[in-house]
């Protein structure tokens, strides 16, 4: 239930002082992903992810669907008809996610009540370190959000939206 938060450098061209030049990686135990990996047997969350999403689905990725939209685009647009498209960026959507909110309809969802518990302890007592350099800082809890690179995390995700 610990993470590391380190940052990466964007552009390595660019401005090192800007704090936008950063990104943010939270690197976790490889335990978690096995204890995520085994909780997703009990949600059955691979047979209930979206037919359409592409990301953070096996055989799939955004590359695929860059794809589809690019075809289906020339496919309307060779015909003369207008394409309209809306874009949305989630960038970080999954820092937003309030996770009681998200238990409350995993158990409205029939979720058994017993792994939504699981969920609660392991979602409510996450400790976090932000590496810089060679300085850890201090533990501190996480209050939202699932977790970045987390197993179950697409299906928690798209539960609450």
């Amino acid at each position: 239930m610990h993470s590391i938060i380190v940052h990466l450098v964007k552009n390595k061209a660019g401005d090192l002082s800007d704090l936008n030049n950063y990104i943010a990686i939270a690197l976790s135990p490889v335990l978690s992903k096995l204890f995520e990996g085994v909780l997703t047997r009990f949600l059955g969350s691979d047979s209930t992810v979206d037919n359409s999403q592409f990301g953070f689905k096996a055989g799939h990725s955004t590359s695929l669907c860059t794809n589809v939209l690019k075809q289906t685009v020339d496919y309307y647009s060779s015909r003369g008809s207008y394409v309209f498209a809306c874009f949305v960026d989630f960038q970080k959507a999954f820092d937003k996610v309030d996770y009681w909110k998200l238990f409350l309809k995993l158990l409205d969802d029939g979720i058994e009540e017993k792994i939504v518990k699981i969920l609660a302890f392991f979602y409510s007592n996450q400790i976090c370190f932000v590496r810089w350099k060679d300085v850890l800082s201090t533990g501190f809890k996480l209050g939202n959000g699932t977790r970045q690179g987390g197993v179950l995390s697409p299906f928690l995700f798209s539960k609450i939206h």
